[in-house]
């Protein structure tokens, strides 16, 4: 099995940036429709991304992910075709519908937003012409090794970056609450936004704490057990994240990822190229709302971010004392000028400052009004380190072999790439023999080696025959079969085409509006795999009040201490559990939370 390193970009720049650190494949969107609003490129960028991926033997997909009304299938089929034309590798869809159009012949690869959440649904997805599923981010090892005995075509898997509380395809919270459907990549992330915890009197027993955010996802420690359940691509989040975010999460699993080949050699990479990175990574130091594996292993463990649902950053040190702008600490890490600390302040508020200087124990910061004794700080901006990611020069070389063949009338050079693709220059004679071949021949091996100021490096080389070249005429040679080679990879290449679509296995289904169905074209599809669709989409005016609107692993009353099948050893709060229901409150917003503790999930139900 070829595994992937699959890292995001919201631009030209982020796609480049990514593959020089070490990613086998970049996932970007188009002008519209890639369930990203914020993280919107043009045809240009596409391009850009698409040589150099090609270069690398590396692949560029489109984000084509949202729900589309009948008028949109048409742009979005436009748009698919450029993107082939500009060199993207395969589509990335959440929208069954497409698949009834002329789309290019390059794989589909179904999102998570089209719930790949169970081996009858992938098996589904794989009989409508997809090649690959994007698994739900929530699923356990158990559930995505069941998956892969169900069906034969690739999974891809989430294994970095942030979490979508909901469980994938099926959250309709901000498009109840907001008009701005995640679905349609518009979420307003209420999630993430503070929330009152009521019970069944309206007693508030927590106030304005962001009760469904969850911490970050981090599966760089479990890329073996992923392989061996059946992933084959390792997918990094992240599209709205800057430069310093790709470069860091990049480079750092791309070292793992390169760890786990090395020691099993039975697995193989999806691109070539070596990349010396000039920095070491740090995930903890780049965005993250605090890092864990969620439910990899199928166990329950605490992952609510009850204090904050931003970046706080590693804890530092505890205040001891305030006196003017100087602040003792117990305890502390090593700090810096320039050093961005968060803090919750006494009213339970995030407040940050600036590290101005350090002497010892005492920092002195920019502004220390918030600051008061027992406040825990943390680093939410390392500036030093910052400072050397962003210096770092990170190259990424592709090992070559030559071979010098020396004749009198001609001079040839080849140089060989791992596929066979060969860059060739020449010079013509005469060419007399050596006075000092030896000599001779160890000026040209150096001459052809100096590869430094490309993406090559030489592993081998082979001179055939002995005859005397100027060392002007070895570089020459040198620079143009390089360039030749260079010229060549970029090339386009053949792409595979999509499977044959022949939908198949919902028969007798009746479909609700949690499938989705948004547009004629996709009626259609569910119709001829045997289903009837009973209701449309939510986007398409359903109306959601005394529905469920979101279905998730995250439950408060784990989180509270309340469950008795998984007990937590970090309860979120001192609090006795009441009888009767639990509400989230937010302005005129009511839900009411459900508990389905046989299926260990929680379901929100909107009632105002």
């Amino acid at each position: 099995m070829v595994l992937e390193l699959l890292a995001p970009a919201r631009n030209a720049e982020q796609g480049i940036l990514a593959l020089r650190c070490g990613a086998d494949a970049v996932y970007m969107g188009g002008p519209r429709f890639g369930a990203r609003q914020g993280a919107t490129c043009g045809l240009e960028d596409l391009e850009a991304v698409a040589r150099e991926a090609r270069f690398w033997d590396a692949k560029l997909y489109l984000t084509l992910n949202t729900l589309l009304f009948d008028g949109e299938l048409e742009e979005a089929r436009r748009m698919a075709w450029r993107a082939f034309e500009a060199g993207v590798d395969a589509l990335i869809l959440q929208d069954l519908g497409l698949l009834q159009l002329d789309l290019p012949p390059i794989p589909r690869h179904a999102s998570t937003q089209a719930v790949c959440d169970r081996p009858e649904k992938v098996a589904f997805l794989a009989s409508a012409g997809f090649s690959r599923a994007i698994l739900a981010r929530e699923l356990s090892l158990d559930e995505m090794a069941a998956i892969r005995k169900g069906t034969d075509i690739e999974l891809e898997a989430f294994v970095f970056g942030a979490l979508c509380v909901g469980e994938s395809g099926q959250c309709y919270l901000s498009g109840a609450l907001c008009g701005r459907s995640g679905n349609r990549g518009a979420c307003a992330q209420p999630c993430r936004s503070p929330w009152m915890l009521q019970d069944a009197s309206g007693r508030a027993l927590l106030s304005e704490r962001p009760l469904l955010s969850i911490q970050d996802l981090d599966l760089s420690g479990h890329l073996e057990a992923l392989a061996d359940a059946g992933i084959c691509s390792f997918k990094i989040e992240g599209r709205l994240k800057d430069a310093d975010y790709v470069k860091n999460v990049v480079g750092h699993l791309r070292r793992r990822l390169d760890a786990l080949l090395d020691r099993r050699p039975e697995l193989g990479r999806a691109s070539l190229g070596h990349t010396e990175l000039g920095f070491d990574p740090e995930p903890s130091k780049t965005f993250n709302r605090g890092l864990g594996p969620y439910r990899i292993d199928g166990l329950r463990r605490p992952m609510a971010t009850l204090d904050a649902a931003g970046h706080l950053g590693e804890a530092v040190g505890r205040v001891r004392s305030v006196k003017g702008d100087r602040v003792l600490l117990e305890a502390p890490a090593e700090l810096h000028p320039g050093d961005g600390l968060a803090f919750l302040d006494a009213a339970g508020q995030v407040a940050g400052t600036t590290v101005n200087a350090v002497e010892g124990a005492q920092v002195f910061v920019q502004d220390p009004s918030r600051l008061a004794p027992g406040l825990e700080l943390r680093r939410n901006l390392d500036h030093r380190w910052l400072k050397g990611l962003r210096a770092a020069r990170v190259r990424r070389r592709l090992p070559v072999v030559a071979r010098l063949e020396l004749r009198e009338d001609e001079v040839r050079l080849r140089i060989k790439d791992p596929k066979g693709l060969e860059g060739l220059a020449r010079r013509t004679g005469p060419f007399g023999a050596p006075k000092d071949a030896a000599r001779t021949r160890a000026a040209l091996e150096e001459a052809v080696a100096r590869l430094g100021d490309t993406d090559f490096v030489l592993e081998g080389l082979h001179v055939e025959g002995e005859r005397f070249v100027p060392v002007s005429v070895a570089n020459a040679l040198r620079r143009e079969a390089a360039e030749d080679l260079r010229a060549r990879r970029m090339l386009p290449r053949p792409k595979p085409g999509p499977a044959p679509v022949v939908p198949a296995g919902l028969e007798g289904r009746c479909l609700d509006f949690t499938w989705n169905v948004a547009n004629a074209a996709a009626r259609t599809l569910y119709t001829r795999a045997g289903a009837e669709v009973r209701e449309p989409a939510a986007e398409c005016g359903v109306d959601l009040k005394g529905r469920v609107v979101m279905r998730t692993r995250h439950c408060l009353r784990y989180e509270l201490g309340w469950c008795a099948a998984h007990p937590n050893p970090r309860p979120l709060a001192a609090l006795r559990e009441p009888s009767g229901p639990l509400f989230l409150v937010n302005g005129a917003t009511r839900l009411r939370c459900v508990f389905d503790c046989a299926a260990c999930r929680m379901q929100l139900v909107l009632e105002g």
